[in-house]
C-alpha cells in the first residue's frame, strides 16, 4: 500500500513538473538558517512577488519562532551568463515577528538581498539572501540575518 502511494506521488510530481516551465505563482518550500522553517512565495508580476517565512530559532539562551513577510522585487537577470535556468538578483522591504521563550514579542523591519535561481524547464527555485533587520518593539537591535533555501511551485 505504500509503494503504491509512493509512486502515485513520484507520478504526479513528475507530470507536474512537465506541465509547468515557468516559476510564477504559488510556491512552498523550505528554509534553512535565520530562521529554519517554512517558505512561501507568491508571485504578483514579473518583477515582484510576497515572501513568507514561518520558522523558528533554537539557542542556549532563548528559542524563538519568527513570522516573516516581504515584498521583493527583481532585478535584470540578462547582466547573469547562465546555460540553463535563470539567476536574477532581488531585494525589498518587510516585516518579522519574533515571538520568544521568555514571553518578550518583538516587531522588526527588515531589508532582504538577496538571489535566486530558476531551474530551466522544472517549477524549482533555489534562493539564498542576507537582510539587515532592526527590531523596534520590546527592545531596539539591529541584526542581519541570512539564509537559504528551496521552493517547488504549484
Amino acid at each position: 500500500m505504500k509503494i503504491k502511494t509512493l509512486l502515485t506521488l513520484v507520478t504526479l510530481v513528475i507530470a507536474t513538473s512537465s506541465l509547468k516551465a515557468q516559476n510564477e505563482g504559488i510556491a512552498v518550500g523550505a528554509q534553512l538558517f535565520s530562521p529554519t522553517g517554512i517558505t512561501a512565495k507568491a508571485t504578483i508580476s514579473e518583477t515582484a512577488a510576497i515572501t513568507g517565512v514561518l520558522g523558528f530559532n533554537f539557542n542556549e539562551f532563548n528559542n524563538t519562532i519568527n513570522l516573516q513577510a516581504n515584498l521583493i522585487l527583481n532585478g535584470n537577470s540578462d547582466s547573469f551568463n547562465v546555460e540553463s535556468g535563470v539567476l536574477r538578483p532581488y531585494y525589498g522591504v518587510g516585516v518579522n515577528f519574533l515571538f520568544s521563550e521568555n514571553s518578550d514579542t518583538g516587531i522588526g523591519f527588515r531589508i532582504p538581498l538577496g538571489m535566486e535561481y530558476s531551474l530551466q524547464d522544472q517549477p524549482v527555485e533555489v534562493y539564498m539572501d542576507i537582510a539587515p533587520t532592526v527590531n523596534v518593539e520590546t527592545s531596539s537591535a539591529f541584526f542581519l540575518s541570512s539564509s537559504m533555501g528551496l521552493r517547488y511551485f504549484f
